[in-house]
């Protein structure tokens, strides 16, 4: 029978004790510093990032939608506005690394921060409750006309979820009713996103536009940690709220992960599912594929889940897709993101889908390959020999294969707030205590690709 444990503590808890135990302050490592500090001088004046540090405004964005929107507005002289990106590394990650800094440094400007980003995300929740995954704004205000042209919210990329977490989290630093109406909202959202089989699509879209225009971002899907993001957010909720509702709709989650993993000793999961549960192509370069990042995210939410009941098909899930990770690898540290679940062979493809030799020739801007966050997950659940280096990853920062050519990071991210806000992520995931694990493994004979 499933039942809360005290493995149900979050690193959040961790804080706490860690804090407590040292005093009411406690020192950043130094690296960790710079990189907060350096993602702020990157904020708005009114709260949230863009995708350009400190530019004359900001229109430009990465979804057809928006850019539709964009153009629109410039001919009515009316797209003077600030584009704030929320897909992780974006406003909500930044917010709740915020909140992660104060909490160990006690400093109140931390604080004002992550207070003022989650007081601007309130500002911008849609009639839905959820949020898009970039936002135009007129100082701390939704361009009026931004609500009514989107009717949905974005799910994956830790968009809506991640909104809702920094949310839980200020409600539970602060106590501030605001932030607990705009959090429960968006978990009215997800608990209403779930599909039949237990999973997430990709966006939430009301039944009319799901009928009018069918698509597979309406399909259960782990691309960009869709359903993994969700079932951590409804863990969070179900404890900082005590809403054993949302821990069940997490478990239904964490029951299809379970089902829809392939089979040892392969056993990855795929970014796109069909109603059925089987493994599905999504845009042309995105094939029926075992996903070495989706994977890791899937991994995530069950640790999660481990943590918080006792269900021993968890940890044997965990287990196993640990093995199959750690044979996959291109090398030390790096992976490919696609792998062929007939051949365990990778795969790269042009934006046409056609398959090429090598991630250069592939599909761009794509992450082809990557840590993934991988080398972190393995040593939280004590694999490995320690040799690789540990990069603790957010949603959204792939990270770099370690033989991978680097040109000049100083003048590529020197403007970019998502670097900024993924490197302040890693830095914050070295400082953070880690709690025991409960699935942690004996560390298997781990094989290596040539690359």
């Amino acid at each position: 029978m499933l039942r809360m444990t005290k493995l149900g503590a979050t690193w959040f808890a961790a804080l706490l004790l860690l804090v407590t135990a040292t005093g009411t302050r406690a020192e950043l490592p130094q690296a960790a510093r710079t990189a907060i500090e350096a993602m702020l001088e990157c904020e708005r004046p009114e709260g949230g990032w863009m995708y350009v540090c400190a530019p004359r405004h900001g229109s430009h964005g990465v979804t057809k939608i928006v850019n539709l929107g964009a153009r629109l507005s410039a001919t009515l002289g009316l797209d003077m506005w600030d584009l704030v990106v929320l897909r992780s590394p974006g406003t909500p990650a930044a917010g709740l690394l915020l909140l992660e800094a104060w909490q160990l440094t006690s400093e109140s400007r931390y604080l004002e921060a992550a207070r003022r980003n989650g007081d601007l995300l309130l500002r911008l929740q849609l009639p839905a409750g959820g949020w898009f995954s970039e936002m135009p704004v007129h100082g701390r205000d939704l361009a009026f006309w931004f609500k009514w042209y989107v009717p949905w919210a974005t799910l994956d990329d830790d968009v809506t979820t991640g909104a809702v977490r920094l949310l839980l989290r200020l409600f539970e630093a602060t106590g501030d009713e605001r932030y607990r109406v705009g959090a429960e909202r968006g978990l009215v959202l997800l608990v209403r996103a779930q599909l039949p089989s237990g999973a997430w699509p990709l966006t939430y879209r009301p039944v009319w536009l799901r009928t009018v225009t069918p698509s597979f971002e309406d399909l259960p899907s782990l691309n960009d940690a869709a359903t993994a993001s969700v079932i951590q957010t409804l863990i969070l909720g179900a404890e900082v709220l005590d809403r054993p509702d949302l821990l069940a709709a997490a478990i239904r989650g964490g029951d299809w992960l379970v089902e829809a993993r392939h089979a040892a000793p392969r056993a990855g999961w795929a970014q796109q599912y069909d109603e059925s549960g089987r493994a599905v192509p999504a845009r042309a370069f995105e094939p029926v594929a075992l996903a070495s990042w989706e994977t890791r995210h899937a991994l995530d939410a069950l640790v999660a889940l481990s943590r918080t009941v006792e269900d021993t098909r968890y940890c044997s899930a965990i287990h196993e897709s640990v093995s199959w990770l750690a044979e996959s690898a291109l090398g030390p540290g790096c992976w490919a993101r696609f792998v062929s679940p007939d051949t365990g062979e990778p795969i790269f493809l042009d934006i046409d889908g056609n398959e090429v030799d090598h991630p250069g020739r592939a599909k761009r801007p794509y992450r082809w390959t990557g840590d993934y966050g991988i080398p972190a997950l393995f040593a939280e659940l004590e694999v490995g020999d320690g040799d690789t280096e540990v990069t603790p990853r957010i949603a959204g920062d792939a990270g770099d294969c370690p033989q991978t050519p680097r040109r000049s990071r100083r003048r590529l991210e020197a403007r970019n707030p998502r670097a900024r806000i993924g490197e302040a992520g890693t830095q914050m995931g070295l400082a953070r205590p880690t709690p025991p694990s409960p699935c942690a493994i004996t560390p298997p004979e781990t094989g290596e690709r040539g690359s």
